[in-house]
């Protein structure tokens, strides 16, 4: 029994002391570590965190000059425009046809057999700024069918009253190889003219 006593205090004393060197261990660890954070701390000095911003990144604006569009090349060259000459105050017709159409065309014309595919308003123009519109009126409506509408006035404001823009309208229709009639397209109502042109060939256009 003494044996088997004195062997289990044997036993008991080894575990106490590794129980003791494992705690002196763990301890010497610990203060370790303590020294390194410290140190660490100590190094870095103090540190100041960054604002949060709800802000995102936006690139720089060009302030570069806007460069202008060119210009619009116009359809017909100057020494192509369609020009009549002043005079002639004999007031043209209220109506008008030519190529032996005559009754037909007019009659389609007032019946509103033609779409009507374009309108210009001439008034505020000179009567040379006027021609010009017209040339550049009778391409256009070309290029989308043959039957359109002018509003040139009746002449009345005009000096003397003579209506200067609406004749030289219709004697400048009268005289065009492209234009085959005109009428006035609503009764009582001569301050403008629906005409009828001739049709571009498709390679023309």
């Amino acid at each position: 029994m003494k044996t088997d006593f004195q062997s289990t205090l044997q036993a008991l004393g080894k575990q106490a002391k590794k129980e003791a060197e494992e705690k002196a261990a763990e301890e010497a660890a610990a203060k370790k570590q303590e020294a390194e954070n410290a140190d660490f701390a100590s190094m870095v000095g103090t540190v100041t965190p960054l604002k949060q911003t709800s802000q995102y990144y936006s690139a720089p604006r060009d302030k570069s000059p806007i460069k202008p569009r060119p210009k619009e090349v116009s359809s017909l060259d100057e020494e192509d425009y369609f020009y009549i000459g002043s005079g002639g105050w004999d007031e043209p017709p209220a109506s008008f046809s030519k190529n032996g159409q005559g009754k037909n065309d007019l009659q389609r014309l007032r019946n509103g057999h033609y779409p009507v595919v374009a309108d210009v308003d001439l008034h505020g123009y000179t009567q040379e700024e006027a021609q010009q519109v017209l040339n550049e009126f009778i391409v256009f409506v070309q290029k989308r069918g043959v039957c359109a509408e002018i509003v040139h006035g009746s002449g009345l404001g005009s000096a003397g009253y003579k209506p200067v823009l609406k004749n030289m309208t219709r004697r400048w229709l009268m005289q065009h190889p492209d234009v085959l009639a005109y009428i006035e397209p609503r009764e009582g109502n001569d301050g403008a003219v629906r005409i009828l042109i001739k049709r571009r060939h498709s390679e023309e256009q």
